[in-house]
């Protein structure tokens, strides 16, 4: 069973993802009960419901911060540059998700189905400058969080369903999602836009239905568990 979160718990997400996305980084634990005004201890509780909860990823056996999405605290598949502020991000959602959330021009690097051949996705003034990629996500919404890093790395760019189609069966993976590049900024704007502009809340079911419903997410794949 999911644990139920407490409002301090809420607002530890908060500060923590404001703190990454000012540091690049995620501060330690001491900086961060500062910033909650609560003792170190509590911190570390309010992150072990926030892991449970599915709001975060710890490291094994600890309570260092892995993943917040949408940031990546190791190095992931994207690196997001901001002039000289840099991200990174397990997957290009998450990356367009950061560029989002910070509200800067961002060129997002990464690379071709996690491959050789580099991409380099600009975005300006709120828009995807160069459009023409595929997003392949392999691993459907109701496993994500049976692994996230690995569900993370299977999202993919590509440059067409044929690269899709080798891809997958190159490396046994399932063929799941595809989406256009404009429709992947939409609804990346739309889950992680206000992260760092609003204080940090999770959303309930009908909320996270209504998403993906916006953005026509609504067949099988999109159906969490």
């Amino acid at each position: 069973m999911a644990a139920t979160l407490q409002q301090q718990d809420l607002r530890v997400r908060g500060e923590l993802t404001r703190a990454i996305a000012a540091l690049g980084h995620a501060p330690p634990n001491a900086d961060l009960a500062e910033l909650c005004d609560c003792p170190v201890e509590a911190v570390e509780q309010s992150l072990d419901r926030l892991q449970d909860a599915h709001c975060l990823l710890l490291h094994p056996h600890s309570h260092r911060p892995w993943a917040v999405h949408p940031f990546a605290l190791s190095p992931g598949s994207c690196w997001v540059a901001a002039g000289t502020r840099g991200w990174w991000a397990n997957c290009l959602y998450c990356a367009m998700g950061i560029v989002a959330a910070v509200d800067l021009d961002a060129d997002i690097h990464t690379r071709l189905g996690g491959e050789s051949e580099p991409l380099v996705v600009r975005i300006r003034g709120g828009r995807v400058e160069n459009a023409a990629f595929l997003f392949h996500l392999s691993i459907p919404v109701r496993h994500w969080w049976d692994n996230v890093i690995h569900a993370c790395a299977t999202f993919q760019p590509f440059r067409s369903e044929a690269d899709i189609d080798d891809w997958c069966r190159r490396h046994a993976l399932p063929k799941g999602a595809v989406m256009t590049s404009e429709a992947l900024w939409a609804f990346a704007t739309d889950w992680y836009g206000d992260y760092v502009a609003k204080p940090w809340r999770k959303r309930d079911a009908a909320e996270i239905e209504a998403i993906f419903a916006r953005h026509g997410l609504t067949d099988a794949f999109w159906t969490p568990g």
